[in-house]
C-alpha cells in the first residue's frame, strides 16, 4: 500500500527507535520492499528476505552506505552513560579520530537493554547495531575474549569488524573502566 497510508495509520503509535517495531511497506505491484521503520532493527532483514521472492530490497539508511569507522563496544551490566562517552572519546582519540569519522557504534544483542550505553550512543547521534550470537561467531579475524562465557567469541572487535568495509582493525579492544571498544575501518 501507498506509504503515505502506513505512516499515517502508525505514527499515534510510535515510541523510540529503541522499542517500535520494524514496520516494511511493499508496493501494490509487489515488486519493492521498502523498510520506513526499523531498519536497524529487522527491517532491512526483512527486505531482503524478500528478494528471495522477487522483490527488489530498498535499504536507505546511512549505515549501510557510509565510509566511516565502525566501533565496537562492550560494556558492564549497568554502565552509565558518562563512561561510555568517556570510553569512546579515549579510544577516538588514541588513533587520532573525531566522532564525525564514526559510521556506526555496533554492539551484542544481549545489550538491547543497557541504558546507559543507548542513552550515551543516542547522544552522539550515530546509528547503534546490534548483532546476534551467529553474526559475531562468524567473525573469525576477532581475538577470542572473556565474552566466551555467555557464548559469543569476542564482542567490541567483532562487532567493529562486522560491519566495517575494509575489515582492518585500527584499535584492537582497549578496556577503559567498565567499557571495551574496538575500532576498525
Amino acid at each position: 500500500m501507498p506509504i503515505g497510508i502506513v505512516v499515517r495509520g502508525i505514527a499515534p503509535h510510535l515510541k523510540s527507535k529503541w522499542v517500535d517495531p520494524a514496520v516494511v511497506v511493499v508496493d501494490k505491484p509487489m515488486r519493492f520492499a521498502i523498510p520506513i521503520l526499523g531498519g536497524h532493527h529487522g527491517g532491512n532483514e526483512v527486505a531482503r528476505m524478500l528478494e528471495s521472492i522477487g522483490m527488489t530490497a530498498v535499504i536507505t539508511t546511512a549505515a549501510e552506505y557510509e565510509d566511516g569507522l565502525c566501533v565496537g563496544i562492550g560494556c558492564r551490566k549497568g554502565v552509565g552513560m558518562g563512561e561510555v562517552l568517556n570510553a569512546v572519546r579515549k579510544a577516538l582519540r588514541e588513533i587520532e579520530a573525531g566522532i564525525e569519522d564514526v559510521r556506526l557504534f555496533a554492539t551484542a544483542e544481549l545489550k538491547k537493554s543497557e541504558a546507559g550505553l543507548i542513552a550515551a550512543i543516542d547522544t552522539l547521534k550515530k546509528p547503534l547495531m546490534f548483532l546476534n550470537r551467529d553474526e559475531i561467531n562468524s567473525v573469525l579475524e576477532a581475538e577470542p575474549s572473556k565474552a566466551r562465557k555467555v557464548g559469543l567469541r569476542s564482542v567490541a572487535e567483532a562487532c567493529a569488524l562486522y560491519f566495517s568495509n575494509e575489515k582492518k582493525l585500527l584499535l584492537p579492544k582497549r578496556v577503559y573502566g567498565n567499557v571495551t571498544i574496538a575500532i576498525a575501518r
